[in-house]
C-alpha cells in the first residue's frame, strides 16, 4: 500500500492578521535565533560579507565594473539558496529533526532555476545599458554612475531598469521565498515546491509584498555600508525566513 504523501503538497494558510504585525513576529524569531547561535551566525555573515567583496573585486579586476549593480540584484534572487545552511539551524532549534536535508536533488534543480532567471536579468540590464548608451566603452562605476544620475538617458535607464529588474525580483521572490525552506523540509519535487511558494506569495499579497518591502531595504541597508551591516542582517533575514515558512506551511511558528 503506498504511503500517503498529499500533506507534502498542502497549501499555506491565508494570513487573517496584520501584515506588519506578522512581519515582526518573523523578525523576532530570527533576532532570537542569531541571539541563541551568536557565533555560527556570526561566521554566515562574514562569509557572505566576504564572498560580496571577492565578487565585486573580481567585476573590477576584470574590467567589469558595469555588472556591479546588476550583479548585487541578481543576488537578492539567490539569497534564498545561500541561506539553507541558516534554516537547518533554525529547525533544530525548533526541535523538527536534525540538520539534514529533505530533496538535496531538488534544491539543485530549484538554484539552477535562479541562478538562470539572474543570469537574464544581467542580460537584460546588458541589453539596456546599450539601447540607452549604444556600444560606447564603459567608463569605470563611478563615472557611470554619475553618468545614470545626471543625464536624460541615464534617468531612464534607470527608471526602465529598475521597472524591468523589479519583475524579475518579484517573479524569483515569489517561486524562491518559500521552496528552498519547503525542500529542506519536505521530500517533494522542486517545481511543486516554486509552484506552492508562488501560490503563498499570490494568497497572502499584501503580507509579502511588507514583507518583501522590509528585505529591500535591509539589503539596501547592506550595500549602503558596504556589506559590513550584512554581517547580522544576513543571518537574522536567514533564520526570520525559516520561520516565515513554519507560520504559513507547517503551522508550527510559536517561539516568536
Amino acid at each position: 500500500m503506498l504511503a500517503d504523501t498529499s500533506h507534502l503538497y498542502c497549501k499555506a494558510r491565508v494570513v487573517s492578521e496584520q501584515p506588519l504585525q506578522v512581519v515582526r513576529s518573523w523578525l523576532a524569531a530570527g533576532m532570537k535565533d542569531f541571539r541563541a547561535h551568536l557565533p555560527v551566525s556570526l561566521a554566515y555573515g562574514l562569509g557572505f560579507m566576504v564572498l560580496g567583496w571577492a565578487v565585486v573585486l573580481g567585476l573590477q579586476v576584470s574590467g567589469l565594473s558595469w555588472m556591479i549593480l546588476p550583479a548585487a540584484a541578481g543576488a537578492m534572487l539567490l539569497g534564498p539558496l545561500v541561506a539553507v545552511g541558516l534554516y537547518r539551524i533554525s529547525r533544530r532549534a525548533q526541535g523538527q529533526g536534525g540538520g539534514g536535508v529533505a530533496a538535496p536533488g531538488q534544491i539543485t534543480l530549484v538554484s539552477i532555476v535562479m541562478m538562470t532567471l539572474a543570469l537574464l536579468w544581467i542580460r537584460a540590464a546588458t541589453l539596456l545599458f546599450a539601447v540607452f548608451f549604444g556600444l560606447r566603452p564603459f567608463a569605470g562605476f563611478l563615472e557611470s554612475l554619475s553618468t545614470l544620475l545626471e543625464t536624460k538617458e541615464g534617468i531612464a535607464l534607470v527608471l526602465v531598469g529598475s521597472l524591468v529588474g523589479g519583475l524579475f525580483a518579484a517573479l524569483g521572490f515569489a517561486i524562491s521565498v518559500f521552496s528552498f525552506p519547503m525542500l529542506l523540509n519536505r521530500d517533494i519535487d522542486g517545481f511543486s515546491a516554486m509552484g506552492l511558494s508562488f501560490n503563498a506569495t499570490t494568497q497572502n499579497f499584501r503580507l509579502m509584498v511588507t514583507w518583501a518591502v522590509v528585505v529591500t531595504v535591509l539589503v539596501g541597508i547592506c550595500v549602503v555600508t558596504g556589506l559590513l551591516a550584512a554581517i547580522p542582517i544576513f543571518p537574522i533575514l536567514g533564520y526570520a525566513t525559516w520561520h516565515a515558512y513554519c507560520d504559513l506551511f507547517e503551522g508550527s511558528e510559536n517561539d516568536a
